[in-house]
């Protein structure tokens, strides 16, 4: 009898050790069912419902699942953790945040994902300092709730609204390219359209002696004159005067001034085409009045 007194003693000091040693009410991470878990008996049917409501709206418009689960502590733990081991059991993944509330002690455990965030670290601190943490010291149990799920749709509405502005923004800029470069592509074609329109009266024909206001057309005009009167030079050499061959000589060295500089000074080529046109009319015409005077049949004096 000695013996089974002294057992019962023993086991009876043993759980009331026990019973010291386990905080009351403590509950040990644990696997989440529901997105709102009130082990502790805080929440009223219309608290639990502004709650879910809150949730709903999180997942709705940033697809994060917000889990709240309240206990009365965290046992040995700390809140962290308490919130680590129970998102484990839970099987919860980068888009799943937890808020773990110990009524009792007013600690809490606030984790997001980094995946899960689209918030800044100085934003996240911003939302427990300001918005969770007064909330759970005032046991304003549902409030602290809201104000997680309210606080990242906000955050990440913000980020999603500020990604979209740089998106219109690189839109933006691509479709302004894309005209400059279409309106350079057409003013290209349009000069290139007038380069190759013939230049001259109603039958098409080059004007080879006035004066051309393009490029191409002005350097054509003045090598087809030059040909002209160097061909007629050569043929008819005996017979051409000095003025005629120095109008010649002048306008060969406008035309290779001209060509020297079509590509780094266009106007500057086109007065010296124009010039070098001018030039050529003229030693066509002394020439042509040399070969008409050395072919004239002289007249026979009367005896």
């Amino acid at each position: 009898m000695r013996i089974v007194r002294l057992c019962g003693a023993v086991l009876t000091i043993l759980g009331a050790a026990w019973l010291l040693a386990a905080p009351v009410g403590a509950q040990p991470p644990s696997k989440l069912t529901d997105h709102v878990t009130d082990s502790s008996g805080v929440l009223t049917d219309s608290s639990r419902s502004t709650v879910n409501s809150a949730i709903d709206r999180l997942s709705q418009n940033r697809h994060i699942q917000l889990w709240v689960v309240y206990v009365d502590n965290f046992s040995r733990f700390k809140p962290e953790n308490w919130a680590d081991k129970t998102r484990d059991a839970s099987g919860m993944g980068d888009s799943d945040v937890l808020l773990a509330v110990a009524t009792n002690t007013k600690l809490y455990a606030f984790v997001v994902p980094s995946k899960a965030q689209g918030i800044t670290p100085a934003e996240l601190n911003s939302l427990q300092s300001n918005k969770i943490e007064p909330a759970v010291g005032a046991k304003d149990w549902s409030g602290a709730a809201v104000a997680a799920a309210d606080g990242l749709n906000t955050s990440t509405s913000s980020a999603s609204s500020s990604n979209h502005t740089w998106l219109w923004i690189a839109i933006g800029v691509f479709v302004v390219v894309v005209l400059i470069v279409v309106i350079l592509v057409l003013l290209r074609a349009r000069h290139r359209r007038r380069a190759a329109r013939p230049v001259g009266p109603a039958g098409g024909h080059p004007n080879l002696g006035g004066r051309v206001d393009s490029l191409g057309p002005a350097l054509s005009t003045a090598d087809a004159r030059l040909r002209q009167i160097s061909d007629y030079v050569a043929r008819h050499q005996q017979s051409i005067g000095a003025e005629a061959k120095s109008r010649l000589d002048e306008t060969k060295r406008y035309v290779a001034a001209a060509h020297s500089k079509e590509a780094s000074n266009p106007a500057g080529a086109i007065s010296d085409a124009n010039r070098a046109s001018t030039l050529a009319a003229q030693a066509q015409t002394a020439a042509n009045a040399d070969v008409l005077a050395a072919h004239r049949t002289p007249r026979r004096r009367g005896s």
